[in-house]
């Protein structure tokens, strides 16, 4: 019989570790270091993207990028502006805009890199191409999750295409359009994060979601579409949780409506909330009918569809007369209306045959994204533009990925396929290449201002902005920078036939006549210029430019009479013009009509509290009739609005000095040496309102103070001799009666 062990007395034995094999170790390792298929396709797309609009670094501002940057003084106020940009409309920091935008975000964005890098026209172009590279791969990750991971390869190409796709170059090498950029960044990280949430829950994932979206609102208002493309994506295509998607399409509705709140309160605030266009900037404002607006709209709808498949020419314009007006018989016309009735009826029988169909998604989010643009339910501020396809391109380059998958991948191909398929290669190598080709191409035209608009006007002949761009940049720029004095005029004679150019296509276009005045003003052409300018005014009362200019014409050649009988046009024209009514009463000053110079200048002041220039005009108006006691109250104000105004406090002395208030007179005399040491007039008064009160040493010291800044200013020297005279020192008073009557023959002690 065997012996019983006791299993108390048994000694645990631990199983002996096993010896990992060195090789086996190394290969998890290196699995552990290896990036995922996920991660180097997104940096093969970022790389990509960032390689083609490199050459966009050395490029200048261009086009409207002053708007956001240089000529925006909230955003150049840096840090301190931000709190102010999140309360007021987009171009509150350069001009008023009565149909203006609220996109607050991106110029946060650019006040934070003028306190950072300064005035750095390398430092914005770098951040477009970054974020437009983060745009390229929330866009792979988007479709690859869209359709489940199954369709990589289609997604890769898609994105691919959207990275190289010459049509984006506007928005990329245009800093302005970074409002576009965001918005999509943000629109597809909202969307990246929503899939996220149908996969895994969580309520910050939700709210993470609604943020991004928000974020995209703040940037550009084109998120405003993901209004159907969220239900459309997860009622049906990643519809796993009914009760999540509809918690998304409420937060979309949500983040929709609290931008529209916000949006609506501030434009109202500044009037800024209307919705009239210029001609100039949509020609379909002055269509004849609504039939041939709508007609043309549809040539413009097939333009963009030309230039998806066709990417050249590509412009930065394309207003009055580039797209003539057509009517419904015009072919292209009907052509273009046949394809989206096609793409529609495409769309819809492929989605409710297969609600997660993709080629009715791509479809769907190019006609669903592009319609915001389309000026046909409503109008919008430009007529076309190729940054308004920047968001439905993507569905151009969906549907472009599907059809390679169907007649040359086949379905469900991994990307190590798509690298081994040489018909694909040999159709995806040549389109890349060609359209990095274009891209690059394009971003040298965007090299500054006069580069690009030099360089589409040839494609576009007929377009009147264009003209009126290239002879603007040679006034504006071009002269500014030139210091041969015969080059300059030279510039002024190649500009002019620009600007009558863009006046011959378009009459009326009140900024190339106000260009052709300037034109003329630079060199000497009052006639001309004071012609230009009062057509400007009178086609467009509301050019306080032209106002300005048309003045300062009048008071080199002295015909104030012709600039009255504008300005009193231009405000019967525009009531609320209070540019027209400050020159008008400046105006009638210079004729010596005080009255109601000061009437006009009152209206203007009525119609702006706080307009430049105003109080100070109508303080020197009264004191031009010695109402000094009238004068008062406004050159105070001018001080109050200005106080470092030298010339505001002098007025403000002076009016005390002919209302007896000397001793007040005399300490606004020191408050402008102290603002300005060498300013002749305050030790002048100064002497003066002394002699007054026979201070006779003090007016000594002040007028030889005012002699000592500026010998040749003799006219108070009668008033040394006759206080030297005063106080018995009369060798003194003989010398500089000497000096006096060398001067004044008729001056007498």
């Amino acid at each position: 019989m065997a012996k019983k062990t006791n299993p108390k007395l048994q000694a645990k034995v631990a199983p002996k570790p096993a010896i990992p094999n060195k090789t086996e170790k190394i290969k998890r390792e290196k699995a552990k270091m290896k990036l995922s298929q996920t991660a180097i396709i997104c940096i093969v797309l970022a790389g990509l993207s960032l390689l083609v609009y490199a050459n966009s670094l050395k490029n200048d501002y261009a086009l409207d990028d002053s708007v956001v940057t240089t000529k925006n003084t909230i955003v150049k106020q840096g840090f301190k502006g931000i709190p102010e940009l999140f309360v007021t409309p987009r171009t509150k920091g350069i001009s008023f805009n009565k149909s203006d935008n609220y996109r607050p975000l991106t110029l946060v964005m650019f006040a934070i890199e003028y306190q950072l890098f300064g005035e750095n026209a390398t430092v914005s172009h770098f951040f477009n191409i970054f974020f437009f590279a983060g745009c390229v791969v929330l866009l792979f990750l988007f479709l690859d999750k869209l359709f489940e991971r199954k369709k990589t390869a289609v997604a890769f190409i898609a994105a691919l295409l959207f990275a190289l796709h010459p049509i984006h170059t506007e928005v990329v090498a245009n800093v302005k359009s970074r409002d576009e950029i965001m918005c999509f960044f943000f629109g597809f990280l909202s969307l990246n994060i929503f899939i996220e949430y149908m996969e895994k829950g969580k309520a910050w994932r939700l709210a993470a979601g609604v943020l991004a979206l928000f974020l995209g609102f703040l940037s550009k208002e084109t998120v405003i579409t993901f209004l159907a493309i969220v239900p459309i994506v997860f009622f049906f295509y990643r519809n796993t949780d009914k009760k999540r998607a509809v918690f998304m399409t409420i937060g979309t509705v949500l983040a929709a409506a609290v931008f529209i709140v916000i949006r609506t309160v501030i434009l109202t605030k500044y009037d800024c909330n209307t919705t009239s266009y210029q001609f100039i900037d949509n020609a379909l404002v002055g269509a004849p009918t609504i039939a041939i607006r709508i007609a043309t709209a549809l040539v413009i709808l097939g333009m963009y569809l030309r230039l998806l498949v066709v990417p050249y020419p590509l412009n930065d314009d394309y207003c009055y007369n580039s797209i003539p007006f057509v009517g419904f018989g015009n072919i292209w016309v009907l052509l273009s209306l046949a394809i989206y009735v096609f793409m529609t009826i495409v769309a819809l029988y492929r989605f409710i045959k297969d609600h997660k169909d993709p080629w009715a998604f791509g479809i769907m989010f190019f006609l669903v994204t592009l319609s915001l643009f389309s000026n046909i339910p409503f109008l919008i501020g430009s007529q076309m533009g190729e940054r308004f396809v920047f968001f439905a391109s993507v569905g151009f380059c969906l549907v472009v990925a599907l059809a390679i998958e169907k007649w040359i991948l086949g379905y469900g191909v991994k990307i190590s396929d798509l690298l081994k398929n040489k018909l694909a290669i040999a159709i995806l190598l040549p389109v890349c290449l060609v359209f990095s080709g274009l891209t690059i191409a394009r971003n040298s035209d965007w090299k500054d201002n006069y580069t690009l608009f030099k360089a589409d006007l040839p494609k576009s002949p007929n377009d009147s902005r264009l003209y009126f761009y290239v002879g603007d940049e040679m006034v504006e720029t071009l002269y500014g920078q030139e210091t041969d004095t015969v080059k300059k005029k030279q510039l002024i004679a190649d500009c002019v036939p620009y600007l009558n150019k863009a006046i011959a296509i378009y009459p009326d276009y009140s900024d190339a006549h106000t260009e052709l005045g300037k034109a003329y003003f630079l060199v000497h052409n009052y006639d001309s210029a004071i012609t230009h300018f009062i057509d400007a005014m009178i086609k467009n009362p509301f050019q306080y430019i032209t106002a300005s200019n048309l003045y300062a014409a009048c008071t080199n050649s002295g015909k104030y009479s012709d600039a009255i009988v504008a300005y009193k046009k231009a405000t019967i024209l525009n009531p609320d013009f209070a540019d027209a009514f400050f020159y008008l009463g400046s105006s009638l000053v210079q004729t010596h009509q005080y009255d109601s110079a000061a009437l006009y200048v009152g209206k203007a002041l009525a119609l702006n509290p706080k307009y430049p220039g105003a109080e100070m005009q109508l303080g020197v108006i009264y004191s031009q009739v010695s109402r000094f006691d009238l004068a008062e109250p406004h050159f105070l104000k001018a001080v109050e609005q200005n106080p470092t105004d030298v010339n505001a406090v002098n007025n403000v002395g002076v009016a005390y000095l002919n209302t007896g208030k000397v001793p007040q007179a005399i300490e606004m005399f020191k408050k402008t040496v102290a603002i300005d040491p060498k300013y002749v007039e305050g030790y002048s008064k100064m002497g003066r309102a002394y002699f007054q009160l026979k201070q006779y040493e003090l007016t000594i010291d002040a007028l030889n103070k005012a002699l000592a800044i500026d010998p040749k200013d003799v006219k108070d020297i009668p008033y040394i001799a006759l206080s030297y005279k005063a106080l018995g020192k009369m060798d003194m008073a003989v010398k500089y009666e000497a000096v006096a009557q060398q001067y004044y023959h008729d001056f007498k002690l």
